[in-house]
């Protein structure tokens, strides 16, 4: 039987039937802290994180040996087990684990990773409620319930989570993002449009993300998905500094010389950059210290803005950093220009 990667908020993920219901986008947990290289525990837990089940395993056989009631050793065994396909051993793992130890959250989580894969989601939302009487104020919880009443068709309920979920992260991108992606995975394309809108508007980096993530692969000819995904709305917050030059340069998306020359001159001088990089037909956006847009203005002139929000820079400190942005695309686009790539 084929497996596939099931996205659920565990510290170490479970895989699910290839045939189960498509899986939530729930809650990602944190990354564990770093543990001493010697504990097998956590190098079985790096290699689950992995994905490597036969590594921890093999860690984990000495551990139970010595210790067999060892709650916390089963439940990572019932997690590799469950990566290796081996679900009834899996299944029995973790009950032993959660009747040792029934205060392992983690250990809930995973029943309930198990129940929605095999569609049984009245038990998957008993075994979350378990895991939020545990820790109540989990961020995890609300999205997570939400995500499963979607699975079973109920909007209002689901509604009711996420809203608990967002007035808990009201300035986060990322839980909106969250959001609409258990909308889209659903079906529900307005509401996911619209979250995915909110997100886009706390960071709009979420427009870049949803571009390839195949949570959004049902919208693809969604028209207002589509809107949203080629729309830069992006208005400079009070306060900003900006800045604009225009150039002598056709914009061609991904192969305009302009482009290749920001990036040159911000490499060259060692600009620290987000690793997203947006290009769509009329525009395309980098992130730093400051807000890079390349816009085509014409069929032949191309303009790079520049902007940052209140605070980051004095007065004198942006005229002085977006001079040295212009000026360092000035010297890269000329060179471009000496190859031949940047003429018009």
């Amino acid at each position: 039987m084929a497996f596939r990667r099931c996205f659920l908020p565990l510290l170490a993920a479970v895989l699910v039937p290839a045939a189960s219901a498509p899986m939530p986008a729930l809650a990602q947990p944190a990354t564990t802290a770093a543990a001493p290289a010697a504990d097998p525990l956590a190098a079985a837990q790096r290699a689950v994180d992995a994905g490597d089940s036969e590594r921890a395993l093999d860690l984990l056989a000495p551990v139970l040996k010595r210790e067999p009631k060892n709650a916390r050793a089963l439940l990572l065994r019932s997690t590799a087990r469950c990566i290796g396909g081996e679900l009834d051993d899996c299944r029995k793992d973790l009950d032993q684990a959660l009747a040792l130890d029934p205060t392992l959250r983690q250990g809930w989580l995973n029943r309930a990773g198990l129940a929605i894969a095999e569609k049984r989601y009245d038990d998957a939302i008993t075994a979350l409620a378990q895991a939020e009487k545990l820790d109540p104020s989990a961020a995890d919880n609300a999205i997570n319930l939400g995500a499963v009443y979607l699975l079973q068709g109920k909007l209002e309920a689901a509604s009711h989570e996420f809203e608990r979920f967002l007035v808990a992260n009201s300035r986060s991108a990322g839980a909106y993002y969250l959001v609409a992606s258990n909308f889209a995975l659903a079906g529900y394309s307005a509401l996911a449009v619209q979250h995915l809108g909110r997100a886009i508007e706390l960071d709009e980096r979420s427009r870049v993300r949803a571009r390839s993530d195949a949570n959004f692969a049902e919208l693809g000819s969604n028209r207002p998905f589509q809107l949203l995904l080629t729309t830069d709305s992006f208005v400079p917050p009070a306060g900003s500094v900006t800045a604009s030059r225009t150039y002598r340069s056709p914009y061609k998306g991904s192969g305009s010389a302009l482009l290749v020359a920001v990036l040159n001159a911000l490499q060259i001088a060692g600009t620290p950059m987000d690793a997203s990089v947006e290009v769509t037909d009329d525009w395309a956006l980098l992130w730093s210290a400051a807000r890079i847009k390349i816009v085509r203005r014409s069929d032949l002139e191309t303009a790079v803005e520049l902007s940052a929000p209140p605070g980051v820079f004095t007065p004198e400190a942006w005229d002085r950093r977006s001079r040295e942005i212009y000026d360092g695309i000035d010297k890269e686009l000329l060179k471009l220009e000496r190859t031949g790539l940047g003429r018009p």
